[in-house]
């Protein structure tokens, strides 16, 4: 039986003269196709091959670098692409898979986060996906409160802060409260955020992620 692979392309870059690498994230981690002849109008596999698809393709078992044969586009994502401001939120979702993951991840669960987030895509998966992402690259937030009441979450602790505490709080009650439906609800559940709240939360990811990792985000 043949081995089929599903990916979602993170980049895509010239190679020779009429051909492309074709960077993807899947389930067993990061793949290299070659894609021959990619770079010519009349070649199927030019469509196939741009960045944000989804595509399946045959899989070649233990090699992460192949040529790409028998691929098909499962999704495009054209509402995200053809929109300036959604496709540079949801390219944020790529970025992080670059910037954060490693051999050794969780891909499985990781690929069905990403999947799904895309799939099912409105600004507020961007946040969820991020949030979600947090414990798979060894830096989570612990959210789980124990009773007392909460003032807010602290980004140094990177943890909830209760009133009784004397500890500076990064988010306050209410956007630690939307911090957690983030983390745990699944995207279908989760409303829309006001631009205020959103970006607060956007500009708290980053300051964390900064901070925890030491890498400068842009």
């Amino acid at each position: 039986m043949e081995n089929r692979l599903e990916g979602i392309v993170l980049k895509v870059q010239s190679y020779k003269e009429n051909d492309r690498l074709v960077f993807l994230y899947t389930k067993r981690g990061f793949i290299t196709l070659v894609a021959k002849g990619s770079q010519k109008v009349t070649n199927p596999l030019r469509t196939i091959a741009q960045y944000m698809n989804l595509i399946e393709f045959k899989d070649s078992k233990d090699k992460n670098m192949f040529m790409m044969q028998d691929a098909k586009l499962i999704y495009d994502f054209q509402h995200i692409k053809s929109n300036y401001y959604e496709l540079k939120e949801a390219s944020i979702m790529l970025n992080w898979i670059q910037r954060f993951i490693t051999d050794n991840d969780s891909h499985d669960e990781i690929y069905t986060l990403i999947r799904e987030a895309l799939l099912d895509y409105k600004k507020e998966c961007v946040l969820s996906f991020s949030f979600k992402l947090l414990k798979y690259i060894g830096y989570p937030i612990q959210l789980k409160a124990d009773g007392r009441p909460i003032k807010g979450l602290s980004l140094t602790k990177r943890s909830i802060i209760y009133l009784e505490e004397n500890e500076k709080i990064n988010l306050n009650l209410v956007e630690t409260t939307q911090l957690l439906k983030l983390t745990y609800l699944s995207y279908d559940k989760i409303e829309k955020i006001e631009d205020e709240l959103y970006n607060k939360l956007k500009s708290f990811l980053y300051d964390y992620l900064e901070y925890h990792t030491d890498i400068k985000l842009t």
